[in-house]
């Protein structure tokens, strides 16, 4: 059954047609498959702060953006409620696209410098988030404007915080609407195979700035921009330091094997260097409260690190290594098992690698033609075709072996190319992994000295960032 909601202002009647059933079937069954293609395009996926998300109260999400499309998938890929997202007006030019994102509840939103002429239809995409929210719903802004790789978040728009005041005015201020932050973590964004850390933030409520609105809606709209820009600041690595920042980029070669962060369950590398930079920000925000009381060669210990990592990670990428250089009795007994695996897994997985292996790059190959010149949309494309061909390809191989060998033999026979292309990924990595095993036994045989001084001063250099881990007591309350 469909709803039609109507407003009426200045003579312009806005009305909004969809099956909420229909709509919400087709988010959750795109949602389900995308979410299976996130668990094979990312290595690891983990999250934090899920339980800060109202569960029965309406929200709006704001988030950075460093994937394009593929943000809207891990952002709603735990997340049990529908999320309605904003989008980009231009998206819904082509008639395919639009469909599919109509399909899932998209919200156009029509910008100046893409869209030219057509703000005026931001009327009714700013009615339907209204209503949305008004009926206890869940809209996603992307408040940076435009998609970025860069571990910072941008100056945002004062879009959100508008649509939030204004949503909670037209209600006297009791929906009880909350705004939550949210930030997507990656060392190498959009990257197949890497692992994101997707972080919550704590709600900021809304109603708050009700007096601060009623008196001066601007100057309200302006504070709780900041708000928001401060919250998404917190959830994501945001590193504003040159010297950090060298630090973020060695850590990806270096690893992060043996920093120690004291209490903390840690899942993964994104998380471990998200929690890392916290810390010291933390401190150095500590140090300009305390002054006195902090000792005050922290920033050049920083700079020494920087300039000590960056070092070490030239030399690991002259080698052609990742990681720990030489873990002794560990890296021999992993190469071992590699090449174990790698020798008697060959024959079983071998047909499977080799069809998955063309499926994939026909996916990757379709994805960049569907992203176009849009680079940031190249991961979701990519994810999309290959939970497409796949499904369409395994979907047709099981319809066409019923007619040849019979129902039991074609369960058999998908089971195995299913698994098998999931381990082909696996298989894949460990070729990887052997290879850059191999590399780090053969230079310890052949330079041992030159990596006895790598493996030092990497030590080193780990021991010292462990010792700006930790707080001096009289620094702390």
């Amino acid at each position: 059954m469909c709803y039609i909601s109507t407003k009426i202002d200045d003579n312009i009647l806005i009305i909004f047609t969809m099956n909420v059933n229909l709509e919400k079937f087709f988010y959750h069954f795109y949602k389900t498959l995308f979410s299976l293609g996130l668990r094979i395009y990312y290595r690891k996926i983990t999250v934090a702060g899920l339980d800060k998300i109202p569960l029965n109260e309406p929200i709006i999400t704001a988030s950075n953006h460093p994937t394009g499309l593929m943000d809207v998938f891990l952002a709603s890929h735990h997340i049990t409620r529908q999320i309605k997202f904003t989008a980009a007006g231009a998206l819904f030019r082509d008639k395919l696209q639009a469909a599919f994102l109509t399909s899932v509840g998209t919200i156009p939103v029509y910008r100046r410098k893409d869209s030219p002429g057509e703000q005026d239809k931001n009327v009714a995409s700013f009615e339907h988030c209204f209503r949305e929210l008004e009926s206890g719903g869940a809209i996603g802004f992307y408040p940076e404007g435009t998609s970025h790789p860069e571990p910072w978040v941008n100056p945002i728009k004062t879009g959100t915080a508008r649509v939030a005041l204004q949503a909670e005015d037209r209600n006297d201020f009791g929906l009880n609407l909350s705004i939550v932050p949210l930030g997507i973590n990656s060392l190498h964004p959009g990257k197949f195979r890497s692992s994101v850390f997707v972080n919550i933030g704590d709600p900021i409520e809304v109603k708050k700035y009700q007096q601060a609105y009623q008196q001066d809606s601007m100057e309200a709209v302006s504070s709780l921009t900041a708000e928001i820009q401060q919250g998404m600041e917190t959830c994501t690595f945001h590193i504003q330091d040159d010297s950090v920042m060298n630090i973020f980029d060695s850590l990806k070669v270096v690893g992060v094997i043996g920093i120690n962060l004291p209490g903390k369950n840690i899942k993964s590398e994104p998380e471990k260097i998200y929690r890392l930079i916290k810390a010291w920000q933390e401190k150095f925000h500590i140090r300009e409260i305390n002054k006195d009381r902090v000792e005050d060669d922290s920033l050049k210990k920083i700079g020494s690190i920087s300039k000590s990592l960056n070092d070490i990670k030239k030399r690991m990428q002259t080698y052609g290594i990742v990681g720990y250089p030489f873990q002794g009795s560990k890296t021999v007994l992993r190469f071992i098992v590699l090449a174990l695996i790698l020798i008697l897994g060959l024959p079983i997985i071998l047909p499977s690698v080799l069809i998955n292996i063309f499926l994939f790059t026909l996916s990757k190959n379709l994805g960049k033609k569907l992203a176009g010149k849009d680079f940031s949309l190249i991961p979701a494309g990519r994810l999309m075709m290959e939970t497409v061909i796949f499904l369409l390809f395994y979907l047709l191989f099981f319809i066409m072996l019923i007619f040849f060998v019979g129902l039991l033999k074609t369960l058999a026979i998908s089971t195995f190319f299913i698994i098998g292309g999931y381990l082909s990924l696996w298989y894949w990595e460990a070729i990887k992994g052997f290879g850059d095993t191999w590399r780090k036994i053969f230079l310890w045989l052949m330079e041992k000295e030159v990596m006895r001084n790598l493996i030092q001063e990497r030590d080193d250099v780990i021991e010292l960032i462990n010792s700006l881990l930790i707080l001096p007591d009289e620094a702390i309350g």
